[in-house]
């Protein structure tokens, strides 16, 4: 059976895209990166919005040197003889 063009299925939809962790919360377009930092452990970024004029901080999770570092730590831990 052909579709008609207007009707298309939903196994043929495209799904909705992913909402854009860079775009602003008060307007929703695309913010611009100002700055990146990582010293505290966690993936902290800064965006400016040009169109509100708003800056936005958001975290990323942890920072991946954090990562490693914790894993190194539990790894030299399990090393270690006991006695």
């Amino acid at each position: 059976m052909k579709w008609p063009s207007w009707l298309t299925p939903k196994s043929r939809r495209r799904p909705a895209a992913e909402p854009s962790l860079t775009a602003c919360p008060t307007c929703g377009r695309e913010m611009d990166r100002i700055e990146k930092s990582t010293m505290t452990g966690y993936d902290m970024r800064t965006y400016r919005c040009e169109h509100c004029g708003k800056e936005h901080v958001i975290n990323f999770g942890p920072a991946l040197w954090k990562i490693l570092s914790d894993a190194r730590e539990a790894e030299e831990k399990q090393e270690k003889p006991n006695g």
